[in-house]
């Protein structure tokens, strides 16, 4: 799988993963007639099905275009460490919680993503989240539980 298709398969999972809510009936429908042998033609025919879907997975495919050309030339993508340290007012919470504000931080969901896929491909991973009968969930109780 290119790398192109790695991301398209990381904006989709962390798309779903962004939804708030379940998704519609009929989508979910849709999503658990798709297995592991999806291609990039049903992801971008599933991201239509669901406008809020849709959305979100430009804005990741955006990100993830834009950060991983930064990644491949080796330059950091994460905030500078000098200004968390000088910044006090922050205080760190647990992201277990499955809340959707624990969702701002991409390049971390992505890392957590790429560690859980690596021995299986996002084929494999996505295909379970696809045939939960919640995705939105489904996602989050994979991901979520690593962070």
């Amino acid at each position: 799988m290119s790398d192109t298709q790695d991301e398209i398969f990381q904006a989709f999972i962390v798309a779903i993963l962004q939804q708030t809510e379940p998704l519609p009936a009929a989508v979910q429908s849709e999503f658990n007639q798709t297995d592991e042998t999806c291609t990039v033609t049903d992801i971008l025919r599933l991201t239509k099905l669901h406008p809020p879907l849709l959305a979100a997975y430009k804005n990741n495919r955006v990100w993830l275009k834009k950060h991983s050309s930064q990644r491949s030339k080796g330059l950091d993508v994460l905030p500078d460490a000098e200004s968390e340290i000088n910044n006090t007012t922050n205080i760190e919470t647990d992201n277990s919680a499955s809340d959707i504000s624990d969702l701002t931080n991409l390049p971390e969901i992505i890392d957590r993503i790429e560690a859980k896929v690596q021995p299986r491909g996002f084929k494999t991973f996505l295909g379970k989240i696809l045939q939960a009968k919640d995705s939105v969930q489904a996602s989050r109780d994979t991901i979520l539980v690593l962070m």
